[in-house]
């Protein structure tokens, strides 16, 4: 029996599941763009960091951007056009924890720098860019270059409802099992990738791909609402609805607060739990996941 044979036999048993790696080269196409409809590019960028919060110091050591051409309409991921990887040195040891995860040494660093003008080529034309932890892959692109200040973010970890297609783990190597595919994870090239090619997928009921219900999401404003002067007897009920203490040390007041894209909904809320004063502020892909 030959490998198309045996695949064919254990897809079509449910006992079993077949896994296939996924492989994304330079010139990868994910489908034809047979109707001639018109693209954008979208940056698809995972980083490899020193540590999990920039303001302790934490830098960036592994940087992969995958740029695709998509269909402004259908949300159609078409073909890669362009990609940039590259390590850095962050000029201080790489904690043995993060070393564990990613496999990342201080040997393979050492000397390493990103290239700015690489990494601005690379961009140019970019529409949108889509991590799967946009709030934290934001925070370190922006601190390290510019540019991205500009940019539009959507993030594949909140704004794609997998709860709702019964996936129980927004992790991104679980997320690839679900679909069928596996990678070699922790490596900023490797995740997106897999991101790649999940954003390729279509939906549970097939009427759409992954990448246009995020581009919906991405076109649409969501509302950063502080709690301000919240009574501490209602503090319980903010937090298990969801809110999150700032301390008013970076962004925004000291204040309890929550993103949402039901502002009615959440006013109401924080009115019946005794906020009078609510601050309410719009944000759009290019204000949002920034965290200052």
């Amino acid at each position: 029996m030959n490998i198309k044979e045996a695949l064919s036999t254990l897809e079509n048993n449910p006992d079993f599941r077949v896994l296939r790696k996924v492989h994304i080269t330079d010139q990868h196409v994910f489908a034809e763009n047979s109707s001639g409809e018109a693209c954008g590019k979208v940056a698809i960028i995972d980083t490899e960091t020193t540590g999990l919060k920039i303001e302790l110091g934490a830098k960036i050591i592994d940087l992969a951007i995958l740029v695709c051409e998509y269909g402004l309409h259908s949300g159609q991921l078409y073909r890669v056009v362009a990609s940039y990887e590259s390590l850095e040195d962050p000029q201080e040891p790489i904690p043995v924890e993060i070393t564990q995860l990613t496999g990342i040494t201080d040997d393979m660093v050492r000397g390493q720098r990103i290239d700015d003008a690489a990494v601005e080529n690379v961009m140019a034309q970019v529409k949108l860019v889509v991590c799967h932890n946009a709030r934290f892959d934001r925070a370190f692109l922006e601190a390290r270059f510019p540019l991205f200040i500009k940019q539009r973010f959507a993030c594949s970890l909140t704004e794609v409802p997998w709860a709702q297609w019964q996936i129980k783990s927004s992790k991104l190597d679980y997320l690839g099992f679900r679909f069928g595919l596996f990678h070699e994870g922790h490596r900023a090239r490797a995740d997106v990738d897999m991101l790649a090619a999940l954003l390729s997928q279509t939906s549970a009921d097939a009427s759409q791909t992954v990448l246009s219900m995020l581009l919906t999401s991405a076109r649409s404003p969501s509302w950063r609402i502080h709690a301000i002067n919240l009574p501490f007897d209602s503090k319980d009920h903010a937090s298990a609805r969801g809110y999150r203490w700032n301390d008013g040390k970076t962004q925004g007041p000291k204040a309890w607060w929550i993103e949402t894209r039901d502002e009615p909904a959440e006013l109401e809320f924080l009115s019946q739990h005794g906020c009078k004063n609510p601050e309410s502020i719009k944000l759009t892909a290019l204000e949002r996941y920034r965290n200052r």
